[in-house]
């Protein structure tokens, strides 16, 4: 029986955050990992999407991430300088698309969720293509720079455990500060979460962490985890939550009692008011006339 795994990238495009970053220093890290990833196996696959605040772009395979012109090799592999160059090009493409800054600061956040969620669907449509007789492993690894966006906490949270359910590890390399939910997703689903403060030092971490697969890193000295925080965030401010309110339909978490959900528009009657009731003093005559 044949076995091979699928790794799926996704990277933060978030115009914002990195106009204070070089992306192409870790753009080149991230293919320095796949082509690494496709070597290992002759039947390993990747998958790379790009996400921001406001949408998700599959970067690779993408007819549009092709290179239709003809490019001088020098000597490498056709296939993988196909697909460095197509993905770069596609990231560029992307960024230059982004010249207003406008909109993009007006939104929390780039879409993780969306991209977790585009992701899982991505692993479910390629398992089904697999032949009878061998074995697809997968997981995705996140790349990501910008803040977490405290809106976005339900739907990050729902695809950390379908990922779970289906056995999906997720690995997260955080660029930026400490992210929360992507602590969480890595404890949850198995995955290893690290911070890298030095972008210049990136390519080293992901060949030595995250190239080889989930199931081998217990024998290997990787950096041990942060403790994880499992407390809800709330929706409203996005503050961890000891006792909180949850919503009844859609089970979102707020700091105070509201009577207007702001994630499904659920409406909830508020006592006010407690109804006055009769004082009673003295000893009460019960119905067999006994006091």
């Amino acid at each position: 029986m044949s076995e091979s795994e699928l790794l799926v990238v996704l990277l933060d495009l978030h115009p914002v955050w990195w106009s204070d970053y070089s992306l192409s220093g870790v753009v080149q890290s991230v293919l320095v990992l796949l082509n690494s990833h496709l070597l290992n196996n002759p039947l390993n696959k990747i998958a790379v999407y790009g996400y921001l605040n406001t949408g998700v772009h599959m970067l690779h395979p993408s007819p549009a991430a092709m290179v239709t012109e003809e490019i001088s090799t020098n000597g490498k592999f056709e296939g993988y300088d196909q697909m460095n160059t197509g993905l770069a090009m596609a990231v560029r493409d992307i960024i230059l698309g982004c010249d207003d800054p406008a909109p993009h600061q007006a939104i929390d956040g780039s879409l993780l969720g969306a991209a977790l969620l585009r992701s899982l669907c991505y692993i479910n449509a390629s398992s089904k293509t697999v032949p009878s007789g061998h074995t697809q492993h997968s997981r995705i690894m996140v790349v990501k720079g910008s803040p977490d966006a405290r809106g976005q906490y339900m739907t990050i949270m729902n695809a950390i455990f379908a990922a779970q359910k289906n056995k999906i590890g997720i690995d997260s390399v955080v660029l930026g500060e400490e992210s929360t939910y992507l602590e969480q997703a890595s404890e949850i689903t198995g995955g290893t979460y690290l911070r890298v403060t030095d972008h210049s030092t990136l390519v080293q971490y992901l060949l030595s962490v995250f190239l080889m697969g989930i199931e081998f890193r217990k024998t290997f000295n990787i950096p041990p985890p942060n403790k994880v925080d499992f407390r809800a965030a709330c929706q409203c401010h996005g503050t961890m939550l000891d006792t909180g309110f949850v919503c009844s339909v859609c089970m979102t978490v707020y700091c105070s009692l509201r009577a207007l959900c702001q994630s499904c528009n659920a409406h909830f009657k508020l006592r006010t008011a407690v109804k006055k009731g009769k004082k009673v003093t003295g000893k009460r005559k019960l119905e067999n006339g006994k006091t």
